[in-house]
């Protein structure tokens, strides 16, 4: 292994265990009140090795964010309108992102509360919900296209409602512990979908 590679795999390396140290901290702190020393000490570095990797701590909370929400969009696999069965592909997104936010539930309440706390941080939760939110316009539009979706569907409106509905509904059910059996939550939050946009 050449000197470069060596150090590229070592520095994969650190940037990971930050980012766990600091997942790990926030969980425990929350954002307003963990300290970059917090992170460091956890993950046995330097402070001076966090700014190798990292702007500041909202850098790093940004990072965690998209690390986390691409358990579920990173496992989705590409599809051709029409190839695929929208209520199918709607049913497993559906399912990947319950299952996800379940086993993420301590990060998710972190992020709640710091939305709450921090005046800057609506900006960045809302920049990560358009982007994902201009994915299921796009899928929406495209099953429109192929006849699948009534025609009568705003996709952004649609994405929209949906995705908010989709968000709260998660936080009800896993941060305040209202909801357990994932399988049924997924049929249940599918209907809705379906109904809303005539697929029923």
């Amino acid at each position: 292994m050449s000197e470069r590679a060596a150090t590229t795999a070592q520095g994969n390396r650190t940037r990971g265990a930050l980012l766990r140290a600091g997942r790990r901290v926030l969980e425990r702190k929350g954002l307003h009140k963990a300290r970059i020393s917090d992170i460091t000490k956890e993950a046995d570095v330097s402070v001076g090795t966090f700014y190798l990797h990292f702007e500041n701590k909202d850098d790093l909370f940004r990072q965690l964010l998209i690390t986390v929400e691409d358990e579920v969009y990173g496992e989705l696999v590409p599809f051709e309108p029409g190839a695929v069965d929208p209520a199918q592909r709607i049913r497993e997104t559906n399912r990947l992102y319950l299952t996800a936010f379940k086993r993420n539930a301590a990060f998710w309440t972190c992020v709640e509360a710091a939305a709450l706390e921090q005046p800057h941080l609506p900006g960045v939760l809302a920049e990560r919900n358009r982007y994902y939110r201009s994915r299921t316009e796009r899928a929406i539009a495209r099953w429109q296209e192929a006849g699948q979706v009534a025609p009568e569907v705003d996709p952004a409106t649609a994405a929209f409602l949906l995705g908010a509905m989709t968000e709260r509904l998660a936080y009800l059910w896993y941060v305040f512990g209202h909801r357990e059996d994932v399988d049924q939550a997924t049929e249940d939050l599918t209907r809705l979908w379906l109904n809303y946009l005539g697929l029923a």
